[in-house]
């Protein structure tokens, strides 16, 4: 017999085998700041989810509310190239949020760090990010964290956008239950403004651009400790793109390089713009 939630958080985190609401947990897929994601099976439709259970925090009203957030803005935001939410419900005084399963794992295991990718390869990957990202943005949402590890394959080799625990809604700051700003993401991909506590929808666009840099060099543009990192986002130009790899086009290189301006004025219009500045580059590229 299944052994419930309830009686293993009583012992620490769920394990295999352990049942949530109609779900059977299969195996850990990975653990963020605030959650677990598991593999999970519906017990009576046999359909699999990823299942995304708060963890226990020192500051769970914040976390919970985030939670929340996440589960309702999924359930608004109706695109092929974001997750979808399947099921929000409670497992005793913990919630958890059903959604839609990728077997082909993020897109972390397909461009490694190390490894330059040539600009057709990644291409593709871009432009259906910067599609689900220009959609957030119409519909009044900044992703915040946008990352190999939160974007994923579905079945038919698609790309979807996930991970909005930490997204925000246009012309909202960030704040803790305290009143406190408070300053979210990975510093590796983040927008000086975004540093500075006020994220904006060219934030995504700056993460974007420094994710195809990453991709396209083999290596992010800036290395060092967080607060390092932070100031480099903040005052340091980023290194050429053709010193690194001498055969990217200057075209190429000075779209990125645009995308990745440090004040967000000056980067391009939309995000979708800046993927697109790249489709029409990259016909030079092959």
């Amino acid at each position: 017999m299944e052994q419930t939630l309830t009686e293993s958080y009583i012992r620490g985190r769920p394990t295999t085998g352990e049942q949530v609401g109609n779900y059977l947990l299969l195996h850990e897929l990975g653990r963020g700041g605030y959650a677990q994601v598991y593999l999970a099976e519906h017990l009576y439709l046999k359909h699999l989810v990823a299942l995304k259970l708060l963890n226990l925090s020192l500051n769970q009203h914040d976390d919970l509310v985030r939670f929340q957030f996440e589960a309702r803005l999924l359930a608004q935001l109706q695109h092929r190239h974001i997750v979808r939410a399947l099921n929000f419900d409670w497992e005793g005084d913990r919630p958890f949020l059903a959604m839609d399963y990728a077997p082909g794992g993020t897109i972390q295991q397909v461009f490694q760090q190390g490894a330059p990718q040539p600009l057709f390869r990644i291409l593709p990957v871009v432009l259906q990010i910067a599609r689900a990202l220009q959609y957030a943005h119409n519909h009044h949402i900044i992703h915040c964290d946008v990352k190999p590890e939160n974007i994923l394959l579905g079945p038919r080799n698609e790309v979807w956008l996930a991970d909005f625990g930490i997204a925000t809604t246009i012309g909202s700051l960030p704040r803790t239950s305290y009143g406190r700003q408070e300053i979210r993401g990975t510093v590796r991909y983040m927008a000086p403004e975004q540093i500075q506590g006020t994220p904006l929808p060219a934030s995504d666009q700056y993460a974007l651009a420094v994710l195809v840099y990453e991709w396209l060099c083999g290596g992010p543009p800036f290395s060092g400790t967080d607060i390092a990192v932070c100031f480099q986002h903040l005052s340091a130009p980023p290194p050429r793109l053709r010193e690194r790899v001498p055969s990217i086009s200057p075209t190429v290189e000075r779209i990125i390089l645009k995308a990745m301006e440090k004040d967000p004025r000056q980067r391009f219009a939309h995000v979708l713009e800046f993927a697109s500045a790249l489709k029409k580059a990259s016909l030079g590229q092959r």
